[in-house]
């Protein structure tokens, strides 16, 4: 395992010494030079340079998504994100395949990318040194301790546990079990994510054993989201048993919420449509949605979902957690902040 001895990630110079008095500040914000421990999850198709620097201006980190982004574009989405922040952002890297992962892994060394973060919890490629070794912190994103031993194993800086509560592709163990048995399995800082949504969730991971959260599903509900207006409504219409887990978006399990064109295209499959069928009609809605036409398949969405009750901006979603962990935090331990 590569060894941990460089120094963290300098503080940038505008933040002040006096965060590090903050309660919140743990030694992920050292790690990645950010004021609180807060990731965006990487949303794919929805999480464009507005968002990412949206929320890496409020003081988390902003997760650029590399799915369905072209080189070019992903480059060009780069340097947007760029101009919209001079303050820590990451890049997710999606193992869509060994080509696509290793050409986007020389990207990053081309555009002097200071954070990755990797998706599935499997590169598939040995990617974690390549980009280690050229001083990039490296977060990967596991659903199992298994997953979390191997990647530690490689020279990741971080993980990120995410539970099966999750939206988007998920494992099959929960969060407040995962958590501490990854905590207590690996000595890397460890992020807890899934079914995270607002302060109750954050002061649980960090309970947990956790030195910081990943939001997906409550950034995607927010001013600067890429989701459409119907997308990002049917998040606030959500129940808690609004969420399915299914293959036939991805061809490996994911979370979203149901819909009429999901709830039919399932029903049609139990029907005996076969599933290369199946998969057109997911193509056809899919091209549907980048036209911004109604009738989209799918939301990615944790089971968190209910918590959500408005549109708001992504800075108002960092400053609302950490406000209201401050008040959990007071009301659990009233000597602690005096």
């Amino acid at each position: 395992m590569r060894k941990k001895e460089e120094e963290p990630t300098a503080i940038p110079d505008k933040y002040s010494e006096d965060l590090k008095k903050d309660p919140f500040y743990t030694q992920l914000c050292s790690l990645l030079g950010i004021r609180y421990p807060i990731i965006q999850g990487a949303l794919g198709g929805i999480g464009g340079p507005d968002l990412v620097a949206a929320v890496s201006n409020a003081g988390g980190l902003g997760v650029l998504a590399t799915w369905e982004l072209s080189l070019d574009h992903l480059q060009k989405a780069i340097h947007r994100t760029r101009e919209l922040t001079s303050r820590p952002f990451a890049v997710n890297i999606m193992p869509v395949s060994p080509q696509f992962t290793r050409s986007r892994s020389e990207l990053m060394v081309k555009e002097g990318i200071k954070i990755v973060t990797t998706g599935r919890g499997d590169p598939r490629e040995p990617i974690v040194h390549f980009l280690t070794a050229q001083g990039i912190k490296v977060l990967g994103v596991v659903p199992t301790v298994r997953h979390a031993l191997r990647l530690e194993e490689e020279g990741v800086d971080a993980l990120v546990a995410s539970g099966c509560e999750a939206g988007g592709h998920v494992g099959h163990v929960g969060t407040m079990p995962l958590i501490p048995q990854v905590v207590d399995a690996v000595k890397v800082p460890v992020i807890a994510a899934g079914g995270i949504i607002d302060a109750r969730g954050f002061m649980a991971a960090i309970s947990l054993g956790a030195c910081g959260v990943q939001l997906g599903t409550r950034f995607v509900a927010t001013e600067e989201s890429g989701a459409s207006p119907e997308e990002k409504q049917r998040i606030l219409e959500a129940v808690d048993e609004d969420n399915v887990v299914t293959e036939i978006l991805t061809g490996k399990p994911t979370r979203v919420l149901s819909s009429p064109q999901l709830d039919k295209l399932l029903q049609s499959m139990k029907d005996g449509l076969p599933l290369d069928e199946a998969r057109s009609r997911v193509m056809e809605l899919r091209k549907k949605r980048r036209r911004k036409e109604l009738g989209y398949i799918s939301v990615a969405s944790g089971q968190g979902a209910g918590l959500i009750h408005g549109i708001v901006p992504a800075k108002n979603v960092i400053h609302e957690i950490v406000s209201e962990a401050e008040i959990l935090y007071r009301h659990l331990n009233p000597f602690s902040l005096r």
